[in-house]
């Protein structure tokens, strides 16, 4: 599964000179963690950041006998820096962040913070149709805190092989609910591409995205509901 998640900042430096400063964070043979800065253009910086992750192994032998092993292990995050919205992303990101956000910090003389979005899903589906018609359809929404009655909620998926949309807005026009996903289906270049779409800007997909649809659906991302 392909994940690519998008937050906000807001960055001190132009891009170049951003690059420059990361630079001075580079990765190398004798490092626990740095960058490698991989294109940088006036408008955005791809590159990745690599920690070496040490660790013990235990392991028990037939015989009751524990053996510790020494391992090592390199955890990697691709990024996109940008100077427009959304200023970050980040693909197939480890689940710990820690290291990778603190040196960006360090690298802008701790000015800078990644700030969750908070995006309304269906609109940011309207924008990738406007820019994907072809058999463009919602065939799946995942719902929590829908109202039952007083202090009784559930969480409900609503699916269909058909597109969802009329029957999610009868819906939604009853009970008081939270939209945490959808599932999009489109087709490019004779492809039909499934994706996921969360409120929290993130993007999951079982498919290989070409470069030019995913920077049509960061293009679309609509503007979070919270604001840095």
């Amino acid at each position: 599964m392909n994940r690519v998640r998008w937050f906000e900042t807001t960055w001190p430096y132009s891009m170049r000179t951003l690059a420059s400063r990361l630079k001075e964070y580079t990765f190398g043979a004798e490092s626990s963690d740095g960058f490698l800065v991989e294109r940088v253009r006036d408008t955005y910086i791809e590159g990745r950041h690599i920690e070496k992750v040490m660790f013990d192994e235990v392991v028990h032998d037939p015989f009751g006998n524990e053996i510790t092993f020494n391992r090592l292990s390199y955890r990697q995050v691709e990024f996109l820096y940008s100077a427009a919205y959304p200023q970050v992303e980040l693909r197939n990101a480890p689940r710990s962040l820690q290291t990778f956000i603190s040196r960006t910090s360090e690298a802008t003389d701790f000015t800078t913070a990644f700030v969750a979005i908070d995006i309304d899903t269906f609109k940011w589906a309207d924008s990738i149709r406007t820019l994907f018609p072809k058999n463009f359809r919602i065939d799946l929404a995942q719902l929590s805190e829908v109202f039952i009655e007083a202090d009784v909620t559930a969480k409900m998926v609503l699916t269909s092989p058909h597109d969802i949309r009329a029957a999610f807005a009868r819906f939604a026009n009853r009970r008081k609910h939270v939209v945490d996903r959808i599932q999009i289906k489109l087709e490019q270049d004779d492809r039909l591409l499934s994706l996921q779409l969360a409120t929290d800007g993130t993007l999951r997909t079982a498919d290989a995205l070409p470069k030019e649809v995913l920077d049509a659906i960061r293009g679309a991302l609509p503007a979070s509901r919270t604001q840095p």
